[in-house]
């Protein structure tokens, strides 16, 4: 008898405590979002020892871990936000 209405009221509190997602792919990168982080920054520290860029799979500069083209984004990104 107790168990059950322990039972009942731990599903009603889940139920209800449930956060609603706007759209599938909201839901997926919360309910993953420990693993999902853990795989970019392994693919980061790859892309990173190896010598790519870690926004592309081109060669990286050396020193840095941007290509030249995302070097350059970079710079305008960070003007863009110290100029705020």
């Amino acid at each position: 008898m107790l168990r059950k209405l322990f039972h009942k009221i731990k599903s009603t509190i889940t139920r209800t405590s449930r956060p609603e997602y706007k759209n599938r792919f909201l839901k997926f990168y919360h309910e993953n979002a420990s693993r999902l982080k853990k795989e970019r920054k392994s693919t980061y520290h790859q892309k990173q020892k190896s010598g790519f860029c870690v926004r592309c799979s081109n060669k990286a500069i050396h020193g840095i871990v941007f290509c030249t083209y995302h070097q350059q984004k970079q710079k305008e990104y960070n003007e863009k936000a110290r100029a705020k």
